[in-house]
């Protein structure tokens, strides 16, 4: 086993205890982090203030979205995949995956952007024109699939528990220069969503394969009865533990 192995080896060991979405790697030198920090401008330049797995969104945080104001902008930051020709991207209906939009689809270039919308009655909008789709709510996921539909979601649990993204907020520090948008200030309502487009498992686990910058959206806070079966089952684990000791 070669020395980038062995340190993502352990790295994954450690990562096992941690409540945050998924792993990412830097061992092929090209991982998420060396892209994030590569578009940050400051306040230290080629250096992001955000650690793209302590600071990364948990998997019951960042499983559904809505837009804030209406509106959403998305923008194609990067796409690294060598199935970046056939890879798509978009949303889906919380109350009913097999509702999807596509927002990018194959050959669409880094900085293209895509305006996002869902009326009060679930209509879905892209660029301000109605594509036909009408979702239950305003509540909504994110896919990584191809033209047939999406393949890996945001909620991993439809896509048999495995997370394949990661997502992370802005802290109204730094300033990312994206292509198609310049100097911008990365807000608390913007996110970075990046994907890991092969099963995790046999992946190289940089997690960059697509990313794109997310603006005007918010994540769903869990709900207050899931906090408590969550605090429940730790307490239960904690009585074991003294039992069994």
């Amino acid at each position: 086993m070669n020395l980038k192995l062995i340190v993502t080896a352990i790295a994954l060991t450690t990562w096992a205890g941690s409540a945050n979405a998924i792993f990412v790697s830097n061992a092929t030198g090209n991982g998420l982090q060396t892209v994030l920090d590569n578009v940050t401008l400051g306040p230290v330049p080629g250096a992001s203030s955000i650690d793209v797995n302590a600071d990364q969104l948990s998997e019951d945080q960042d499983s559904y979205w809505q837009t804030v104001g209406g509106a959403s902008a998305t923008t194609l930051v990067f796409e690294l995949a060598n199935n970046r020709n056939v890879n798509t991207f978009g949303i889906f209906d919380q109350s009913d995956p097999t509702q999807y939009v596509e927002l990018f689809a194959g050959p669409e270039g880094v900085a293209t952007q895509k305006s996002l919308s869902i009326a009060g009655d679930g209509t879905v909008s892209i660029n301000a024109v109605d594509t036909g789709v009408t979702f239950n709510s305003d509540v909504f996921g994110f896919y990584l699939g191809r033209a047939s539909g999406p393949t890996f979601y945001s909620d991993s649990s439809l896509h048999g528990g495995v997370d394949q993204m990661a997502a992370l907020q802005g802290n109204n520090v730094d300033t990312l220069n994206l292509a198609g948008l310049g100097p911008t200030l990365w807000t608390d309502d913007s996110y970075i969503i990046a994907w890991e487009d092969l099963g995790y498992a046999v992946s190289d686990k940089d997690v960059n394969d697509l990313v794109v910058f997310v603006s005007s959206i918010t994540h769903q806070i869990p709900e207050p009865g899931t906090l408590a079966l969550l605090g429940l089952g730790l307490v239960g684990l904690g009585v074991a533990r003294r039992r069994k000791a």
